[in-house]
């Protein structure tokens, strides 16, 4: 941006140019790819201007967890078949444990929560009701060891177990009560990820700054577009096809006020 609304400054082959068009479409990204230039740094500018910005946040992101030494030999496994649930929103998918913490998608629709530091439980059998889990338990009997019980019964996996064993320790062995722990297991964890590191950003250009075709209230005939606007997509396919979608509304009212 220029010094003054409505100017432009460009860095070309053939030195700085600044220019003044009558109609500009900005869609300049989030602030989450900084290594790939979607910095957020034309936040500054448009703040400059006046228009009021909600701050960013990481959207689509992964959780800081600090694990015991018990968990290292599971880092990089995937947890399968999950259901996470965090306030009143919950994702069926999968996840990765790593030294960091959990990532993966069926994390990412739980940020805007998980922002807001909401407790997150895992139903690590999501396809069996409590009462389901309770009797399989029971079924498998009490002569084996507790690991083999859960593996017989439930087709747990060993990094399933792990978490078990490293958020509800000591494990209850009355069937009932384990069933609630294996159907509810609260995940203790120390915020999201740092915003360079998710997929994408919340925050940016709010909608009461726009018009209907997406035009700055307070600049006329600049118009935004995409990730610069505060709003986030549970994925990143949502994501994109909602940048492609404002930029075409963008353009066309663009087009039309020029």
């Amino acid at each position: 941006s220029g010094t003054t609304p409505g100017a432009f400054d460009f860095d070309t082959p053939d030195g700085a140019v600044s220019v003044s068009p009558k109609v500009t479409v900005l869609a300049l990204g989030g602030a989450s790819w900084a290594r790939l230039g979607s910095d957020g740094v034309w936040a500054r500018h448009l703040l400059a201007a006046g228009i009021p910005l909600a701050p960013f946040q990481p959207a689509n992101a992964g959780l800081t967890v600090t694990w015991s030494a018990h968990m290292a030999r599971h880092f990089g496994a995937p947890l399968k078949n999950v259901a996470f649930h965090a306030a009143d929103i919950a994702s069926r998918g999968e996840a990765v444990v790593s030294a960091r913490g959990l990532e993966g998608g069926g994390l990412y629709p739980l940020t805007p929560a998980l922002r807001q530091g909401a407790p997150l439980s895992l139903d690590l059998a999501p396809d069996l009701t409590q009462a389901q889990v309770a009797d399989r338990l029971l079924r498998a009997g009490a002569r084996q060891s507790l690991a083999n019980t859960l593996r017989k019964a439930l087709s747990l996996a060993p990094v399933a177990q792990a978490l078990l064993q490293e958020c509800a320790r000591p494990l209850p062995r009355d069937a009932a009560a384990l069933a609630a722990v294996i159907k509810a297991l609260p995940v203790p964890y120390d915020g999201v990820r740092p915003l360079n590191e998710a997929i994408s950003t919340a925050g940016g250009v709010p909608f009461a700054a726009l018009d209907d075709g997406l035009m700055l209230r307070d600049w006329p005939g600049v118009f935004c577009a995409g990730e610069m606007l505060d709003w986030e997509a549970p994925t990143g396919g949502y994501l994109l096809t909602a940048c492609l979608a404002t930029g075409r509304w963008a353009g066309k009212h663009a087009a039309l006020y020029g």
